[in-house]
C-alpha cells in the first residue's frame, strides 16, 4: 500500500512535494517515501508523543546526505480538537500541500462525521490539482465491525468533503484504476485505498 500511495504522490507531484500524513504513527510511511522520494518535504501529525519522538529517532538513523533533518517534521495534535492546520500555515505550506496521506488510522477518528471534519479540514490545505492518498480497513460482511464503512461510504465521504469521485460505469479508467476525474481505489486485502485530486 506505501509503495502504491508513494507511486501516486510521485506521479501527481513536482520536485519536493510536501506531504502531510494524519497520524503518522512510529513514521514507518514517512520512512517509506524517504527512501523512495529522496526530495519529499514531510509533515506527520499524531497524538501521541511517544510515537512521534520513536518516529524521530528511527529517522535519524536512516541514512541519507541529502536530507535535511529540516525536511521532516513531526508534530502533535488531536486531528479533532487542536487546531493543526495552522502549524502548517506557519510553515507556509496552506494550499500548497502536495499531498495528504492517511493509512489504517481514520477510523480511529470516530465515526463517519468525525472523520469528514478531518478530510474537509485537509482538503483546504492541498494546492489545485492536490493528491488525497490513504487506506483504511474497510466493512466485512462477515466480520462487521462498527468502525469499518464500505467502499462505497467511503466514497460518499470524498464527494461530501469536495473531491471528485467518478461513476463505477466510467469507461476510460487505465490500467492502474485511475479514471480521466482523477480517482485511483485499490484493494489490499482488507485495506481499500483511495487517491483523488481536487
Amino acid at each position: 500500500m506505501a509503495a502504491w500511495i508513494a507511486s501516486k504522490i510521485n506521479a501527481n507531484s513536482a520536485a519536493s512535494p510536501r506531504v502531510v500524513e494524519l497520524a503518522c504513527g512510529a513514521g514507518f510511511l514517512a520512512e517509506f517515501l524517504k527512501r523512495h522520494l529522496p526530495d519529499v518535504r514531510y509533515c506527520g501529525f499524531d497524538l501521541s508523543p511517544d510515537l512521534l519522538e520513536f518516529a524521530q529517532r528511527r529517522l535519524r538513523e536512516v541514512p541519507d546526505e541529502r536530507r535535511e533533518s529540516s525536511d521532516l517534521h513531526f508534530v502533535r495534535a488531536n486531528l479533532l480538537s487542536d487546531n493543526w492546520t495552522a502549524q502548517l500555515a506557519e510553515m507556509g505550506w496552506s494550499g500548497k500541500v502536495d499531498a495528504v496521506v492517511s493509512i489504517q488510522a481514520l477510523h480511529d477518528l470516530g465515526d463517519l462525521a468525525q472523520q469528514k471534519e478531518v478530510l474537509t479540514k485537509a482538503r483546504g490545505l492541498l494546492r489545485k490539482g492536490g493528491l488525497l492518498a490513504y487506506g483504511d480497513l474497510l466493512l466485512d460482511a462477515e466480520n462487521p465491525h462498527s468502525s469499518r464503512y464500505s467502499r462505497a461510504e467511503h466514497e460518499e465521504m470524498l464527494r461530501q468533503c469536495g473531491f471528485s469521485i467518478p461513476k463505477p460505469s466510467t469507461p476510460d479508467r487505465a490500467r492502474d484504476g485511475t479514471c480521466s476525474q482523477g480517482y485511483a481505489a485499490a484493494a489490499f486485502g482488507d485495506f481499500g485505498t483511495f487517491a483523488c485530486r481536487i
